[in-house]
């Protein structure tokens, strides 16, 4: 009886044992598994400087993504448009750049049989020349008919309010039935003018002028 007493005794000590170890084991493994998970995170210390992202993901504090870079570029361009000139800013100073534009000014049509210049009154119209900016180049376009072939077909533009024909708008066709002739670079006098078209056939043939127009290039 008391032998069984005693081995009772031993196995519950080394049950109590066991328990000891096992738990004193639970103690040494998580705390081997804390310092491992602690080891793994970086500490990132803050920056005085702020720091530029590559993509649009989200960043810590002070940094600023591409996208508000390309935002801030937008709102700060320095080129705007105003009156058709385009305003450059140049180390804080204005610099402006022309815009080249070209005008048609039509001027309609009309015929004759005369062998000198006859007025077309249809063709008439005002021209100020204030109106188009600073005029680089203007020209007299017309559209000539001759459907007989014979003698040739003279065209002109006149300004009637000054009474004399506009410098370097004479033009001449002869030999086709019909063709656009440019003339070269023309005046227009300063000031509100009206201008009309003159035509004249050099042997007296019915010859038309099917349209004309004023171009006009301006710097």
């Amino acid at each position: 009886m008391q032998d069984n007493q005693s081995t009772h005794l031993v196995i519950v000590f080394l049950v109590v044992l066991s328990a000891i170890n096992l738990f004193i084991l639970d103690i040494f493994v998580f705390n081997k598994s804390f310092e491992v998970r602690v080891s793994d995170v970086s500490v990132v210390k803050p920056s005085s400087v702020p720091t530029v992202l590559t993509d649009d993901s989200a960043s810590p504090q002070f940094q600023c993504p591409l996208s508000c870079l390309n935002a801030i570029s937008e709102a700060t361009k320095s080129s705007s448009s105003i009156g058709g000139t385009d305003q450059t800013v140049t180390d804080g100073s204005f610099v402006g750049v022309s815009t080249p534009r070209e005008y048609y000014i039509p001027l309609g049509s009309g015929s004759t049989t005369n062998n000198t210049f006859k007025d077309l009154t249809a063709t008439e119209t005002v021209i100020d020349p204030s109106n188009y900016g600073t005029i680089k180049e203007a020209y007299f376009i017309a559209s000539l008919s001759n459907p007989t072939r014979n003698g040739q077909v003279e065209a002109q533009l006149y300004n009637v309010t000054d009474n004399h024909p506009v410098w370097g708008s004479h033009i001449i066709m002869n030999g086709p039935v019909s063709q656009a002739i440019t003339s070269d670079k023309i005046t227009l006098d300063r000031g509100s003018k009206l201008y009309r078209v003159q035509l004249k056939s050099t042997l007296s043939f019915d010859v038309s002028l099917d349209n004309a127009k004023v171009r006009i290039l301006t710097q």
